[in-house]
Order: C-alpha cells, then sequence, then structure tokens
C-alpha cells in the first residue's frame, strides 16, 4: 500500500511506552487517512464522553496518503482531540514542513494516549523516536522553543510545539508549527495538558508513489487547475489570504465591530498593496509550505519586529471586527499570538466581543487592568491579546475566549457572543451567504469557515461542473435546495483526508474528479469522484455522532440570534436576517439526517455502510 508508510507511533504518556503499529488498515477502508483517521480513534478507542482536559482524551497527529508527494500543497497534518473550547469533536490542520516530514521519518499518524507528569517532547530521528525531558523549554514562547530545539538538534528538523498559552491551558491555545498553526479548538491547551511542549522530527526517506507515469500525469493536471484560477493566481498568490479583504468588504460579509456592522469604512488602512508598499515600516517575504505552488504565506517584519504572517483571517480578526484601523497595532497583537500560541480568529473575537460588553457597560476598566476597551483602540486590543496569551491579569478572564467569558460575567454577556457551539465565528457575515449560515451553524467543530468555504459559489457566484453546480445560487434564499453544499462540504473535507490544503479547492479550483485520480495513482488502491465524496461524508457523519453522544442535536447548530433579528446594515446583504430553521431544514433533507438529533437517519447509516455506528448511536 504505497502512500502510506503503514506506520503509526503510539505514544503511552503515562508510562512513556513508545510503539511503533501497523497503520489500521479498517480505518483506512473508511476514512481514507488524515483528519478521517483520528476521527476513527477518537470513535474506536476513546470513551466517547471523555473530557478535554483528561488522560482519555486522545490527541493524534495524522497526515494522508498524499502528504510528502509532490502534489500541489501536500503539507497536511489533521490534529484530531476532544475540544477543550467546545466539547465537540477537535479537528485542526497545519501546513508547514512537518506533516511531509514525518512521512519521510517512517510514520503515517502519531497516537498520544494519557498524560505525562513532567514536561516532554517527542523526538522523532527516522527509527529513533523517543521521549525526552522538557523541562527546560516549559515556560518558552514558540519561536523561543523552536530556535532551542533546533540548535541543540540540528536545523534540518522540523518542529511543532506550544508556546505559554498551552501551557497554562488557555481553550484558545494552539499549536505552532513555522508559524502555521493548528489554530482552532484548544489543540495547544489538550497538549499543555499531557505535558508535551513539542515534537521535533527528522526524516531521510521519501514516500513511494504508486503509478510514478500516472502520476506526473495527473499531477500535471492538478498544478494546471490550480494556476488556471484567476483570482487565485492572481491576487491571492500576490499578495496572500488577504488579498480577500477589499472584495469581502465590499460585499457586506466581512465582520466589523462584533458584526454590529458588515462592512469596515477604514479598510484602506489595512490593505497589503497599500501597507506593505511602505518599505520603511515593514518587510514581507514570500513563504511556503511543502511542495506549495501558491505560496500563500507572506511573513511581515515591522522593523526588525518578526510578526509572522498577517493572513485574511488574523487582520480581519484584528482589525475591522475591532474596529481598528492601525495596522501597527494589530502587527503587534498578531506577532503576541504567534509568540505565545493563540487562535488569532477567536482571541480577535473574543476582543471585539469584550469591546462590545465594555461600550455597553457590562464591563468596565476595573476588570480590564484599567484598560479603555472602546472599539477601535487598538492599543488596548494588542495589550489584553498579551495578557491573555499569558493569563496575567485581566487576560485571564478572556483567556478561554468570548464564551466563557460571557459565563463568568453573567447577566446578558451572552448576547453578544458571535459563536457556536462555544467556538467564535471566522470572517465572514452569514447574513450575506445562505449557505455560510449552514455551514457555521452545522460545523462539528464549532463555527468554522472551512467546512466550507460555500460563499465561493452563493456570495461570490462560481460554477463547478464537477459536483454538478452548473448554475448561479441565491445567496439570500434559505429555501432553496442545499444538495449542492454537502457536495461542497465533502470536497473540502476530502483535502482533509489526503493531507493538502484547503487552497487547493476554496476557488473550486482541482476537480474532485483530479483528487480521486491522484490518490489512485500515489496508492495504487482504485477509486473515484464518488467514492471519494463518500469517504468524506462518511467521516462527517462520524463526527455527528461523537457530538450526538455527548450531547449535541440540533439545538446546537445555530447562529447567535444578532444574526436572525438584527438585519444587516450594508452592501447586498442590506437588511437581511438569517432564517436559520429554513436553512437547517433543507441541509438536513440533503444530508439524510434526523432533524431534530441532526445526525445521520438509520438508512443513511446504511447507505454509508455504518451499521455498527448506528446500532451504536440509536440503541
Amino acid at each position: 500500500m504505497t502512500g502510506y508508510k503503514d506506520c503509526v507511533l503510539r505514544i503511552n504518556l503515562n508510562n512513556g511506552t513508545i510503539k511503533k503499529e501497523k497503520i489500521n488498515a479498517e480505518y483506512v477502508k473508511k476514512f481514507l487517512g488524515g483528519e478521517g483517521y483520528g476521527i476513527g480513534l477518537l470513535w474506536y478507542e476513546m470513551p466517547h464522553n471523555a473530557k478535554a482536559f483528561s488522560p482519555e482524551n486522545i490527541l493524534s497527529f495524522n497526515t494522508g496518503p498524499l502528504t510528502g508527494t509532490p502534489t500541489p500543497s501536500a503539507s497536511r497534518t489533521s490534529v484530531v482531540f476532544i475540544s477543550p473550547l467546545t466539547n465537540t469533536i477537535g479537528a485542526s490542520n497545519m501546513g508547514s514542513h512537518f506533516g511531509a516530514e514525518l512521512k519521510f521519518a517512517g510514520y503515517d499518524s502519531i497516537v498520544f494516549e494519557g498524560a505525562s507528569e513532567n514536561p516532554v517532547y517527542l523526538y522523532i530521528n527516522n527509527d529513533t523516536v523517543e521521549l525526552r525531558n522538557a523541562e527546560y523549554l516549559w515556560g518558552k514562547d514558540t519561536r523561543e522553543t523552536t530556535e532551542l530545539l533546533k540548535n541543540e538538534l540540528g536545523k534540518e528538523f522540523k518542529i511543532c510545539c506550544i508556546g505559554q498559552a498551552g501551557e497554562k491551558l488557555s481553550k484558545l491555545a494552539c499549536i505552532f508549527s513555522d508559524d502555521c498553526f493548528a489554530g482552532r479548538g484548544g489543540a495547544g491547551a489538550v497538549m499543555g495538558f499531557k505535558k508535551i511542549k513539542a515534537i521535533a522530527v527528522k526524516g531521510e526517506g521519501s514516500v513511494e508513489v504508486f503509478d510514478k507515469d500516472r502520476f506526473l500525469s495527473v499531477n500535471k493536471t492538478a498544478i494546471k487547475e490550480l494556476r488556471d484560477e484567476t483570482y487565485t493566481w492572481g491576487p491571492v498568490h500576490g499578495y496572500g489570504t488577504l488579498a480577500w479583504l477589499d472584495g469581502a468588504n465590499a460585499y457586506g460579509i466581512l465582520p466589523t465591530r462584533n458584526f454590529l456592522e458588515n462592512s469596515f469604512a477604514d479598510i484602506e488602512s489595512l490593505l497589503p498593496y497599500n501597507i506593505w508598499n511602505d518599505k520603511e515600516k515593514f518587510k514581507v517575504n514570500r513563504r511556503a509550505c511543502y511542495s506549495c505552488q501558491l505560496g500563500c504565506h507572506k511573513f511581515v517584519y515591522m522593523g526588525k519586529m518578526e510578526i509572522g504572517e498577517l493572513e485574511y483571517e488574523t487582520v480581519s480578526a484584528l482589525g475591522a471586527r475591532c474596529g481598528v484601523d492601525s495596522y501597527e497595532d494589530i502587527a503587534l497583537a498578531a506577532y503576541y499570538t504567534s509568540i505565545y500560541g493563540i487562535d488569532t480568529i477567536s482571541a480577535g473575537a473574543t476582543v471585539s466581543t469584550a469591546m462590545e460588553w465594555y461600550e455597553k457597560g457590562l464591563i468596565g476598566k476595573e476588570d480590564l487592568d484599567g484598560l479603555e476597551l472602546n472599539f477601535g483602540n487598538g492599543k488596548s486590543m494588542a495589550e489584553l491579546i498579551r495578557k491573555m496569551g499569558l493569563r496575567e491579569g485581566a487576560g485571564d478572564l478572556f483567556a478561554d475566549g468570548s464564551f466563557a467569558a460571557a459565563k463568568r460575567i453573567g447577566g446578558n454577556a451572552e448576547d453578544f457572543v458571535m459563536a457556536v457551539k462555544g467556538m467564535e465565528i471566522s470572517a465572514t457575515d452569514p447574513r450575506g451567504s445562505a449557505s455560510m449560515a449552514i455551514a457555521f451553524g452545522t460545523s462539528e467543530r464549532g463555527a468554522c469557515h472551512m467546512r466550507p468555504y460555500s460563499a465561493t459559489i452563493d456570495a461570490f457566484g462560481y460554477l463547478f461542473s464537477a459536483l454538478d453546480i452548473n448554475e448561479p445560487k441565491n445567496p439570500f434564499d434559505e429555501n432553496e435546495s442545499k444538495e449542492w453544499l454537502k457536495a461542497v462540504k465533502e470536497y473540502f473535507v476530502v483535502t482533509n483526508l489526503l493531507g493538502i490544503c484547503d487552497f487547493n479547492v476554496i476557488n473550486m479550483e482541482m476537480s474532485p474528479i483530479t483528487l480521486a485520480e491522484l490518490y489512485s495513482a500515489v496508492t495504487g488502491i482504485d477509486t473515484d469522484k464518488v467514492e471519494l465524496l463518500k469517504k468524506a461524508e462518511r467521516t462527517i457523519a462520524l463526527e455527528r455522532s461523537i457530538n450526538y453522544l455527548r450531547g449535541f442535536t440540533r439545538k446546537d447548530d445555530r447562529l447567535p440570534q444578532r444574526f436572525i433579528n438584527e438585519p444587516a446594515p450594508y452592501g447586498p446583504p442590506k437588511g437581511r436576517v438569517v432564517d436559520m430553521d429554513t436553512a437547517l431544514d433543507r441541509y438536513y433533507e440533503a444530508c439524510g439526517y434526523d432533524k431534530e438529533k441532526a445526525i445521520p437517519k438509520y438508512e443513511k447509516y446504511i447507505e454509508l455502510d455504518m451499521e455498527d455506528i448506528a446500532i451504536n448511536v440509536l440503541r
């Protein structure tokens, strides 16, 4: 079985034992790899009621069968766990060179069980795998940790690690790898609970391809599909994801001042082609993950300070969402999220919520160490982000996100929390895209812009014959059939199973037919578009099954009341609210879900060859 390395590292942190075992062929058959493999571990090998902060919670790092091949952007690693932020499944995806290096060392997945009493890091040098003392790294930030390990072990080692936020169990903590992040859901906090400071890996092998000639031919098609998409290969290639800012703003889907508004009047001060030409203040280098054609990472320096990547979600969260138009303040806040290891989306969204609480009198300067937290106050925003990363002073109130902070503040504070299942909504206003209202509401890990980013279709008008989307979809019609949205979501999840980047598909670039042919050429396992999408559908069904057993139903697949009761004030969505009940009904119908349980009906489980799951869930 090529593509796969047929080896999983199983690390028992309770007793320090390390085992190498063959990849579970049943998980591969049902769920392909990557995120699907990790979800299989949660279902079959973990108590379904396991708490996020408990030794029972399995934390796994899972490559896909294409990870480490020359497929465009075949860099991805899916980190899977139970989320401390949402109490749902956690599935966070990161690029960099870490996943490819893990494959080169000879491993498909790393599975951590139990919890260590003392800080450790996992050392992987091809066949040599050891748990090593990390006491001297504890308390270091992400970049300090990376530099220390590279100086000690060798520059060729690829590192992923947590910063102080993960150590202090911030539910917003992420995992850092070369300024890429497994960002959402608190994966860094699970590492911190288990006392895993870092993983260092070096590999000298390669990923074998079953049919090299077929692969090279299909890969040329994949590259052509990517480069033929003019927006992807134009503005995004040139400016990274920040290229979306002005379009999202003009269309009226850019979250502004905690979604009180949907367009930012001061957008010009945030646009990359206005800012990055100021060579006296900023320097920008292009960085790319393993095998990436696009190079969307734009590493920003502000003077001598290495800020890191300033991408669309980061600038939206720390800028327009907080009403901040100072690029310097946004850059400083982003720097803090990077070094302390916290999710920029949830961090910015939490500060934005706190700003509304402050302006409405629910919190005051006495709750904020004297900070004046009005919308637009970039210096206070950056300072609060710093405090959150370290759980310092007032930062402790907000370090677990806006929903947890609202619980502590009390009163009607929850009315201003823009989250689903406890996870803060990312930078798209769902009043401008009916499909995004569903995507945010029904995402299995909490509000997520990549499961799928469907505004490409209904808001921006893309067509995609490979998924039978041959005519425009209405962004303001919840009652329209959502069969197409089901297909697009599966298409996005396929990338997480294969181990490739979502930017191969975000603008409908690579055909699922091409993805199926790539998988077949690499592995020698013949598959087609239908089977590939079915494996994604099965993975989603399993995630919903786990969530259902953890208490999640239709009531949790809903947006905050702001989107249902308060009309959008600007742009094409002006005057629009979301009809969430109709939206959910149409989506559940398309998926074959029970409309109250929000999981597959029995006949859908049978169609997906998941009768064993159905028996456990529906008994």
